[in-house]
């Protein structure tokens, strides 16, 4: 089983990050789900932004690679949104991790990727992924002989593994779970 650091979205630790976090445990996994926003929640996407850019992402990055100490090299590095923008950062640096779960967040490569396997999750229509992008990440994580998997939601939003969002879609967050699944146990 598999060590597994998931990192929230903007809209902070919400109950959906909780509830992911406990169907993985369920599944035999070990799961961190820190809170690198300090206990603030928000329900709109535009509140968690404003939070998200008084603090800053660089603050906010810091935090969060705060919890990178003590974990096994070969944790699984996992988010939502912001959380997969963190740590898809956070698994390029890091070679020895067992996998990149980036769920609602896709980035260019920054150089080379280091081998690690990657599992995205969006839906086919998101305002905050970019189609070259995708393509860019596919190309460096494939070159680099690792894995890489796009798991497309039919549909248009962000948030879907929230169903406290607009977004929220429980059939693709089950899909997601099991794709997720699929790669740690095999």
């Amino acid at each position: 089983m598999a060590y597994v650091l998931l990192l929230h979205s903007a809209l902070g630790l919400r109950p959906a990050v909780h509830e992911f976090a406990a169907d993985l445990r369920d599944l035999g996994h070990t799961v961190e789900t820190p809170d690198y926003y300090d206990g603030h929640v928000f329900d709109s996407e535009r509140d968690g932004i404003a939070y998200r850019d008084e603090v800053g992402v660089p603050t906010l990055m810091k935090r969060a690679k705060g919890y990178l100490d003590g974990l096994p090299e070969d944790a699984v590095l996992g988010g939502f949104s912001l959380g997969a923008f963190f740590a898809q950062a956070f698994a390029a640096k890091r070679p020895d991790a067992r996998a990149a779960l980036l769920l609602h967040s896709v980035a260019p490569p920054q150089g080379e990727w280091n081998g690690v396997p990657v599992q995205v999750h969006r839906y086919a229509e998101d305002h905050w992924i970019d189609e070259p992008d995708v393509a860019a990440l596919r190309d460096a994580v494939e070159a680099s002989g690792a894995s890489f998997e796009d798991i497309v939601v039919p549909g248009r939003g962000h948030l879907f593994t929230d169903p406290g969002t607009p977004d929220g879609n429980a059939d693709a967050t089950r899909t997601s779970l099991e794709r997720i699944a699929a790669l740690l146990n095999g």
